[in-house]
């Protein structure tokens, strides 16, 4: 139970410089504002336009080659650290690097990186190596061109039973932080991608990758972005949601990620330890699995009730609304992110300072970091919540504005502006329960 917890951000406030209530409201009050804004001033479409950028420059030729492929390389001997201490290091996950490495630097730094400078995983992704490498030797041995990316290219499907996996993994198991569980389900992932990637091409990686689906649906936001002409290009932070790529699956896939951190801080309310607290093993995961599928179910027709009523507005059909409207849940999905697990980086993530200097847990000190001291007072409760407040409050705001967005470029603007009510309804019931679920449980 004890490793259980640890897997997660650090829950509600006792010493907050407001009661919760009121931060609650107020954050809810400043996402109908900025709708209130949005429609008296931004009249057309902005951000299609500014996703295109501008150019800094060209990553072709022999030296970003070199650069790429010796990210990769880094990227695969990172992979295989951790996935040899998972199966062969100590079995204590505070000095094991496994854990942190996989369940806080990996699964929560990435997603900061991602959502602030660019889809940075694809440069390191050791499934895109392996998976490359062998196309490449397999041409060379046969005579022939490497297979293209977009064979085995659709919908995500894959791709949300890949994150739901890791989801439940992180949140309903047992076990999560143990070095051999994360070993066990390293190698049970890595096998699902490979031998996809065998079956239905390189371009299977690239769709059913969980973690790197959702970098990539976060790269949408970022300022940076690699264009297919490897082109690296600066942009306005948000543009790239409206060019987002939009397959089957990706409403469900955001909503599984939005769901999954909903049920992060509803699991750490007075109201679930009273039904989970005296759980254990296997009991404690059927019951936290139940908890999972059922708050993201709540979402998912939290989602659909809005889409419901917004296709009575519009006149359009619902599942054409709610493929549409979709990407603009990436901005909470990222605001989520920082919310339920800024705390747990900043403070159990300098556990990674020590863990370098001895990956493996055997009492080596490779780069002198053994005797790092874990700073716990580096923020302070009451700083960790206004971090909390903003992201969910900013969160919410780039969401309706990037629904705002889409909007008027489908319809008139007033009709556009009346067709986002519903979606204003869900922002602000999404700010409200998300903040009392952090800062009130």
């Amino acid at each position: 139970m004890i490793a259980h917890l640890l897997a997660h951000g650090i829950g509600g406030r006792l010493d907050l410089p407001l009661p919760v209530w009121q931060l609650a409201w107020a954050a809810g009050f400043s996402v109908a504002i900025s709708f209130v804004a949005l429609g008296a001033f931004w009249e057309r479409p902005h951000l299609a336009a500014a996703a295109k950028g501008r150019v800094l420059f060209s990553a072709i030729g022999p030296f970003f080659r070199i650069v790429e492929v010796l990210l990769r390389l880094i990227g695969l001997f990172l992979f295989g650290v951790v996935l040899s201490a998972a199966w062969w290091g100590n079995t204590n996950f505070a000095v094991n690097i496994s854990g942190d490495a996989f369940l806080i630097w990996f699964w929560v730094g990435l997603q900061f990186v991602s959502a602030v400078f660019g889809d940075v995983w694809r440069a390191f992704n050791p499934y895109f190596t392996i998976v490359d490498s062998a196309a490449w030797v397999k041409a060379r041995v046969t005579q022939s061109e490497i297979s293209p990316l977009d064979r085995g290219a659709g919908p995500l499907w894959p791709a949300v039973a890949a994150i739901f996996s890791y989801l439940w993994y992180e949140l309903a198991y047992h076990s999560a932080s143990a070095p051999r569980s994360i070993g066990v389900y390293l190698s049970l992932y890595s096998i699902a991608m490979l031998v996809g990637a065998s079956v239905y091409g390189r371009g299977w990686v690239r769709r059913a990758d969980g973690f790197a689906v959702l970098f990539t649906k976060l790269s949408a936001m970022a300022i940076f972005h690699l264009d297919e002409d490897r082109r690296f290009r600066i942009r306005p932070p948000l543009a790239g949601v409206a060019t987002m790529p939009n397959p089957a699956g990706t409403v469900a896939f955001i909503v599984v990620v939005l769901g999954s951190t909903t049920f992060d801080g509803f699991s750490r309310s007075s109201f679930w330890f009273d039904i989970s607290s005296d759980a254990t093993g296997w009991g404690l995961t059927i019951i936290q699995t139940l908890g999972l599928v059922a708050i993201v179910g709540a979402v998912w027709l939290v989602y659909l009730l809005a889409v419901s009523i917004m296709a009575s507005i519009t006149g359009d059909a619902e599942r054409d609304l709610a493929s549409a409207f979709g990407p603009s849940l990436v901005p909470i999905a990222a605001a989520y992110a920082v919310a339920h697990y800024f705390s747990l980086l900043v403070l159990d993530g300098q556990r990674m300072f020590i863990q370098i200097s001895d990956p493996y847990g055997r009492g080596w000190d490779i780069f002198g970091t053994k005797d790092y001291a874990i700073d716990w007072l580096l923020v302070s409760p009451s700083f960790i919540a206004w971090v909390q407040t903003l992201a969910i409050a900013i969160g919410h705001v780039l969401a309706v504005a990037a629904a705002h967005d889409r909007a008027i470029s489908r319809y008139p603007h007033d009709l556009a502006v009346r067709s986002q009510y519903p979606m204003l309804g869900v922002m602000v019931v999404y700010t409200v329960a998300g903040l009392f679920l952090l800062l009130g449980a």
